[in-house]
This record gives structure tokens, sequence and C-alpha cells, in this order.
């Protein structure tokens, strides 16, 4: 009996680059925005909850997050209806969501190499 095909994530989603370097700039816009990670886990928290959804009704979600609940962070607003214009498939969606947790992951790991950085002496020196 035939295996059913699975559906390909869209041009985006399939982007080899999507966890690499679309991640990197993307949390660079953040922090230059000054969005505060607490801001990118509670968005982490309201996307996980969309689960099974289809990408249609995810994509309505993440702008309804935009213009609701993340007014007061624009950049993140931004980033969230950027991405909602690009859920195509259903398949699109759990990688849209671990992509945003692999955000916040990164961003917490770099805020704390950072924080060590700047309490090592200067000049080499240990």
């Amino acid at each position: 009996m035939p295996q059913p095909q699975r559906a390909a994530p869209s041009a985006p989603f399939a982007n080899r680059e999507l966890n690499g370097d679309v991640l990197l700039e993307e949390l660079s816009d953040l922090r230059s925005g000054q969005v505060l990670h607490r801001h990118l886990v509670e968005c982490v928290k309201e996307l996980r909850e969309l689960g099974g959804a289809r990408a249609v009704e995810a994509a309505a979600q993440l702008k309804a997050l935009a213009t609701g609940r993340f007014a007061a962070v624009p950049p993140l607003a931004l980033l969230l209806t950027r991405w909602a214009g690009r859920l195509k498939a259903d398949v699109d969606v759990p990688l849209l969501v671990g992509h945003f947790e692999r955000l916040a992951m990164v961003g917490a790991t770099l805020t704390v190499l950072r924080r060590s950085a700047e309490r090592l002496p200067k000049g080499g020196r240990g």
C-alpha cells in the first residue's frame, strides 16, 4: 500500500538558513529594537497554543497577537506580522513555532554569554 505523501513546507520554511542566518538576523533586529527576552518567551507560549491549527487560522492568530498582545513591542509585532504572511501550508505551523522557540533559546544563550563576557577581566589577565 503506498504511503500518503506528506505536504512540503512553503519556501520560507524549507529554507535551510531558517534557523541559521535568518534566525540570527531576526535576533539582531529584536535586540536593536530593545525587545526584552520575556516578551519573546511570552510570544512562544502564545504560539505553542497554535498546536494543530491550520495555516489560515495560525496566520490570523499571529496577526491578532501582533495588533493586540504585542502591539506595544513593535519589532516583535512586525516579526509576527511578517511570518503570518509567510504561512501557506498547514505543515508550516509547527515549523514556525519551532523557529520562535529557537529564537528564544538562542536569545537567552547569547544574553548569558554577553553578561558573562562583561564580567571577565579586561586585558586578558586572569
